[in-house]
């Protein structure tokens, strides 16, 4: 049994590092069902706790008995951390915050992200997206190659969310780089050369919204910007309880935090989910036509694109007492990583779940998270991609892939490139 149980240790790590290799990115499904059927549950050897299985990962998600990976425990465990701009701006916004700190901040900026405020907004992301489409034609109208890529990341996604947070036309193509740059911390494998663009890329976006919060104190507009700037300096730092048990006050570097964090979430998961949907069509031309022929079929469509290539593949927590999943002891501190892209493939959970079929009834994927920390912009990703899914096929019906795509990151999924023709 224990010489057994070794060989599957040895085996699961190296089914570990397939995932780190430009084999793994480009298909990680393969390694995900591998590891799942040897060990669903998987202590590597630096004694971080893998998991594959959509019960654990659902788990994982929504338990109170997992913390976020904040300033406190990053503090225990890489020191000097505060010492890359990347990391802290990183680590410090809401997403990496428990409470109080993120429930004070998350309260902030939920008003503008309901449903019902989301829903309020079809109509103009309607009309994005078709200027989007436009922008596809105008691209490709000689015949050439489209970077589907390229194109998505200065139009739909940016145009929704920039106009939203408070960023102008103008400016989204200059922040692009800083932010691709920026995105590469979170990943689980980050080198030296990596970290110093994060750095260059988190400091030119943090004097961005700099002096974007300091144009929007002199001249306030209807965006979430001036919003923001506004509950920093009527309640400053004020942290104390208020009588509802919440705590209030905003500083100033939090204020810059959550717009970044919201503008980047806006433009680069999306471009990603965008971009991994119409992969996922053109690899089955049946599904494709499906939805052209039922537009009414595009919610489906978003959820099974959601689940079948999410654009955010792995969520770690920090288990915040001791804890055991599937009898296998996992002790406060340790660091637990849920491959949600397995999750979302689980046998157990999904009939058939290598398909891609945008019939399926409801999917339950966890590619939003789930618990607190479920994702704010989650009804504003489902009318965008809605929006542009059956938009794209039926403007488009000789869309092709063009050549072969390369993907980028194990964390956040998504292409360097992604050539299309257009006919």
């Amino acid at each position: 049994m224990g010489e057994q149980q070794s060989h599957d240790e040895e085996a699961a790590e190296v089914l570990l590092a397939r995932l780190g290799t430009p084999q793994g990115r480009a298909d990680p499904y393969p390694v995900y069902a591998e590891l799942r059927a040897l060990a669903p549950v998987f202590r590597s050897r630096r004694g971080q706790i893998y998991l594959t299985g959509h019960q654990d990962c659902a788990e994982l998600v929504r338990s109170t008995a997992f913390r976020a990976q904040g300033p406190d425990w990053m503090d225990r465990v890489s020191p000097g951390w505060r010492e890359r701009p990347g990391k802290v701006a990183t680590i410090e916004a809401m997403l990496f915050r428990d409470p109080p700190d993120h429930t004070r901040l998350r309260r902030l900026v939920s008003g503008a992200f309901t449903a019902r405020r989301m829903a309020a907004l079809r109509e103009q992301i309607g009309q994005l997206a078709r200027t989007a489409l436009d922008e596809i034609a105008d691209a490709g109208a000689d015949g050439g190659t489209v970077d589907l890529q390229a194109l998505l990341s200065r139009s739909l996604p940016v145009s929704v969310i920039g106009t939203m947070v408070g960023v102008p036309p103008q400016d989204w193509g200059l922040l692009q780089e800083s932010m691709s740059a920026m995105m590469q911390v979170v990943e689980l494998s980050v080198d030296e050369p990596a970290l110093a663009a994060a750095d260059r890329g988190a400091e030119t976006l943090m004097d961005y919204f700099a002096a974007l919060v300091a144009d929007r104190r002199k001249e306030p507009t209807d965006d979430l910007a001036s919003a923001l700037v506004a509950v920093r300096d009527e309640a400053g730092e004020d942290r104390q309880l208020s009588a509802d048990g919440q705590a209030g006050g905003l500083s100033e570097a939090e204020l810059l935090q959550t717009l970044l964090l919201l503008f980047m979430a806006g433009v680069d998961t999306m471009v990603n989910h965008l971009v991994n949907g119409t992969a996922a069509f053109l690899a089955h031309p049946e599904q494709a036509a499906l939805l052209r022929a039922a537009p009414a079929l595009a919610p489906g469509a978003v959820e099974e694109a959601l689940r079948y290539d999410a654009p955010i593949q792995i969520l770690a927590r920090v288990a915040a007492e001791d804890v055991t999943i599937q009898r296998t002891p996992v002790a406060a501190g340790t660091l637990v990583i849920g491959l949600l892209g397995a999750a979302n493939r689980d046998p157990e959970r999904f009939a058939d779940p290598e398909a891609f079929d945008i019939t399926r009834p409801g999917t339950g994927s966890v590619s939003f998270g789930g618990g607190m920390h479920f994702c704010l912009g989650a009804p504003l990703a489902r009318i965008e991609s809605a929006a542009f899914f059956p938009a794209l096929l039926e403007r488009f019906p000789g869309l092709r892939a063009a050549g072969k795509p390369v993907r980028r990151g194990m964390v956040l999924r998504g292409f360097e490139h992604f050539p299309v023709t257009l006919r």
